[in-house]
């Protein structure tokens, strides 16, 4: 809604035989010449967007969800094993030399076959390799060890390769031998049709056979002149059975194998282990139950325990960066670690947002390291089909706002759901060196036009407070709020509040955020007022919400306060965001109690509690019906969801089927609100839209013309209805159809009868 709107033109007698539009006679006149321009959304035409991104973001980032049970002690204690694990205690050599026969034993009892198994047997006997690509951790090697020890007899051997793939001759190959070389980054580029045809004829001179592992590289079988097969994870349920199956030892009691693959089958270790994890995982998983089956730790570490394979994941994911000394493997590395961070803040969006928003993380990371490269990119640089596999995430359907609608996209987002806080949890406190990057980057996407962008971004701000809170208060919360970039100072302060929100969800730092907010209060300048004012329509105004009414009434009130000597205090800002958190609150579920607080205020003798009523009436009449969505994050609320078909009604008449009492109560508000100085105003613009809406949908007509008639206690209410019905019907542009006009028109006069 525009704050620079013009001001009420004077009411024009209605033509002859209609009804004259009524004065206005005020009964809680507004101060001063307030009207209109005191009025409006900070989020606009995003506010759809803008509430599915925070209700995502608050889901996505839970540091009280699976996150929590893992400590700051369990994060620096983290080691990170080889990348040649294959599984708990057996791992292949980092040097060139035999696969010890312990370990082939060892692959060959637990071994389960991935789906395309015979496939890759198959090259290997026929051409003697096969290129096996798939992401580390998928149990490539354990495959390739697999394949090699059937077709070699046991005689497996692990080959140290160099940067090049032609570097290898036949006097590298041992006769009736088998071969595993996982190439280094700087071979894949000689992964070359030519290359492997060169390669298979050393093998045949020799009789042996090679298995190449690649990085990960998603590579079609014509890539490779049929060289090339993937390698996913084999079935997750059968590969735990396998596992607990070998773990168990013939001293063990009876039954504790069917004791131990009944509780794999339960909730608590399938939400430990998570919904997508890798072998090596599940190996690991086997054998905390095995330990748990023979009393030596409980379930709950089983649990713990667990959860921490995903924090494994991602130190491990970011100690692959350290190991890099090549310039233009170190900026591919960044970029896909930008990309993975992008992801923890996005998760749940549109791929393209996570995209570009990973894109210009990665120029500040690659500006960092050296300020004096051109660090544009590839225009094909960005490769989805690869990136979102390296990052173990997925791409699923769902919704995305525009306007006041839901269109149907694609999302991406995290397998495990563990992923987003343990990303940004470890890189900001194990990379300190990537934190002005990652601060310079959200102070970047504060200013994005893009709700579900800035929202996010926001989220992901209050996440990094709540882990270090004085550090990234300094550094990114103060400079939004006292030195925001020209034209976005109302977004970079909303930005802020949303971050202090999200912190205030860590218990460890909520004190200090109330108590920030309280002195903001209390001694703050304007600009940190506003902050305090937007901050407390959130959640953390919810929490306590006495306590954030009276905050809010004394905020939304800032004449108050002001001498005769004051200069301007942005008194119209300040009653406009205050009565904006009222109308959140509202829809987050406290609709008694705000209703209550309006009830009191919009009789009082004071004028501006009376305009901050009035400010308040506005902001809920312009609710819709998917507002109420923020009810679902309440922990109680006596409002079951609302259908799908009433996501764009009006809320107050979505609701008015479920709580009578509601809809009386605020109609005797808007009633009053409607006799104000700028009520027929609010009839026109606000109510307006109420009647626009029923146009279009039958059941929210009904609904219309069932509340109308609890606007009307006198004459000069059912003029002033009845006149918009008739500026409606004479509208040049979008006159409003005649059934409607009269449909509407009977329910005013039987309320006369």
């Amino acid at each position: 809604m525009s704050t620079d709107a013009p001001a009420d033109p004077a009411p024009q007698p209605p033509p002859a035989g209609q009804p004259e539009e009524p004065s206005p006679t005020p009964v809680s006149e507004p101060a001063g010449d307030q009207s209109r321009e005191g009025v409006s959304n900070p989020l606009g035409s995003e506010s759809r967007s803008a509430n599915d991104a925070y209700l995502r973001g608050f889901r996505s980032l839970r540091m009280d969800g699976p996150a929590a049970v893992v400590t700051d002690a369990d994060i620096r204690d983290m080691q990170i094993g080889d990348r040649y694990e294959v599984f708990i205690g057996q791992r292949l050599a980092l040097t060139s030399g035999s696969v010890r026969e312990e370990i082939l034993e060892w692959v060959r009892d637990r071994y389960v076959a991935v789906h395309n198994y015979t496939r890759l047997m198959e090259t290997l006997c026929d051409r003697r390799l096969v290129v096996i690509h798939g992401l580390p951790g998928t149990g490539r090697a354990t495959t390739a060890l697999r394949l090699l020890d059937e077709v070699a007899s046991g005689k497996v051997f692990r080959l140290d390769l160099g940067k090049d793939l032609k570097s290898l001759s036949e006097r590298d190959f041992d006769q009736d031998t088998g071969y595993v070389v996982e190439l280094p980054l700087p071979a894949e580029r000689t992964l070359t049709e030519a290359n492997l045809d060169k390669l298979r004829d050393n093998l045949v001179k020799r009789s042996a056979f090679c298995v190449l592992i690649s990085q990960g590289k998603r590579l079609r079988p014509d890539d490779l002149g049929g060289y090339a097969h993937a390698c996913e994870a084999p079935d997750a349920d059968e590969l735990l059975a396998r596992h607990i199956s070998r773990e168990v030892r013939p001293d063990d009691e009876d039954g504790l194998e069917d004791r131990l693959l009944e509780l794999a089958a339960g909730a608590r270790v399938r939400d430990a282990l998570g919904p997508a994890p890798r072998p090596a995982e599940i190996a690991r998983m086997a054998g905390l139950l095995v330990q748990h089956g023979r009393a030596d730790i409980t379930l709950e570490e089983v649990e713990r325990q667990g959860s921490l394979f995903v924090h494994h994941q991602v130190a491990e994911w970011f100690a692959e960066v350290r190991e890099l000394r090549s310039e233009t493997d170190l900026a591919e590395a960044l970029r896909l670690a930008a990309f993975r961070i992008s992801l923890a803040v996005f998760d749940g969006t549109p791929y393209h947002i996570i995209a570009e928003a990973g894109g210009k993380l990665a120029q500040h990371f690659l500006k960092t390291v050296n300020p004096y490269r051109d660090q544009r990119g590839s225009l094909f640089a960005d490769d989805q089909n690869n990136r979102l596999p390296a990052a173990r995430a997925r791409v699923v359907g769902g919704y995305a706002a525009f306007g006041h609608v839901r269109i149907s996209v694609h999302l991406a987002e995290y397998q495990d759901e563990r992923f987003p806080v343990a990303v940004l949890r470890y890189v900001w406190e194990n990379h300190h060196n990537m934190r002005d990057a990652m601060v310079e980057w959200l102070e970047q996407l504060s200013k994005d036009l893009r709700a579900s962008v800035w929202i996010r971004a926001a989220q992901a701000s209050g996440l990094l407070l709540a882990l270090d809170f004085t550090y990234a208060f300094t550094k990114l919360i103060d400079p939004l709020i006292d030195e925001p970039e020209e034209g976005y100072e109302e977004r970079q302060r909303m930005f802020a509040a949303v971050a202090l929100d999200q912190a205030a969800r860590d218990s460890r730092v909520r004190a200090a955020v109330e108590e920030r907010l309280r002195t903001w209060r209390r001694r703050g300048e304007p600009s940190r007022r506003w902050t305090a004012a937007a901050t407390l329509g959130y959640n953390l105004g919810r929490r306590a919400i006495n306590t954030s009414l009276e905050e809010l009434r004394i905020l939304g009130t800032p004449a108050e306060r002001r001498s005769a000597l004051d200069e301007d205090d942005d008194e119209h800002g300040l009653a406009n965001v205050a009565s904006y958190s009222l109308s959140k609150l509202f829809a987050f579920g406290e609709m008694r109690s705000v209703l209550d607080c309006l009830a009191t205020w919009i009789r009082s003798e004071r004028s501006s509690l009376r305009w901050l009523a009035l400010l308040t009436i506005v902001h809920i009449v312009a609710l819709r019906g998917y507002d109420l969505r923020l009810l679902t994050l309440s922990a109680s609320h006596e409002h079951p969801p609302l259908p799908a078909s009433r996501d764009r009604w009006p809320l107050l008449l979505a609701l008015r089927e479920q709580d009578e009492q509601l809809t009386e109560s605020f109609a005797d508000l808007l009633r009053r609100a409607l006799r104000c100085r700028g009520g027929n105003w609010i009839a026109r613009e606000l109510l307006g839209r109420w009647i626009r809406a029923a146009e279009r949908d039958a059941d929210c007509l009904d609904a219309l013309a069932e509340f109308l008639p609890h606007l009307v206690s006198d004459d000069g209410d059912l003029r002033r209805l009845l006149y918009l019905l008739t500026r409606m019907r004479r509208d040049w542009s979008d006159p409003l159809p005649d059934d409607v006009a009269t449909r509407l028109e009977s329910s005013l006069y039987l309320a006369q009868i």
